[in-house]
């Protein structure tokens, strides 16, 4: 599948199970917007005063680390760009070191600055990149940078993985 990615300055490209968006509540979404600002250069550099960025970001961060590399989400960082993409699926992957559980079968993709204001506004209607129905389970995922994305269903993983990558 192909499809057109545009993201704003300090954004992100996410996939995500529908299931899990209830979990993503006011602190894991501080912490994505924290993420997200990779050289401190938002307004919530103000929230940590007297503090190293790098270091008040790393600390703070570690909430929606956790949450993706139990592979509830995957993220990948951007910064402003507009691009075409393909979104593909391989019946042959080697180990990745991104997975993601998809336990609805309702893959959603959508960039990171939607995702955190529409759940922070629910009344607003989420402009998402695509929805895919999946087999449940869970998939590796492999990527040349953003331009093309690979997933494969394998068996639960049992090594660690890195679901949040700077591009």
């Amino acid at each position: 599948m192909r499809f057109v990615l545009t993201c704003e300055e300090m954004d992100g490209f996410i996939l995500i199970d529908k299931s899990y968006l209830p979990e993503l509540n006011d602190n894991l979404l501080y912490a994505m917007d924290l993420l997200l600002d990779r050289y401190g250069k938002s307004e919530l550099i103000f929230d940590f005063p007297d503090e190293q960025w790098d270091i008040a970001r790393l600390r703070e961060i570690r909430p929606i680390q956790e949450f993706c590399n139990q592979g509830k989400m995957i993220i990948w960082l951007l910064d402003g760009m507009k691009k075409e993409c393909e979104f593909e699926q391989s019946y042959e992957m080697i180990d990745s070191l991104k997975w993601l559980s998809v336990p609805t079968g309702k893959l959603l993709a959508v960039t990171a600055s939607e995702l955190i204001q529409c759940l922070s506004y629910p009344n607003l209607e989420m402009e998402k990149i695509f929805d895919l129905t999946l087999e449940r389970g869970w998939y590796a995922i492999w990527n040349e940078g953003i331009d093309k994305i690979m997933y494969c269903k394998k068996p639960a993983p049992n090594s660690i993985f890195s679901n949040i990558e700077e591009i």
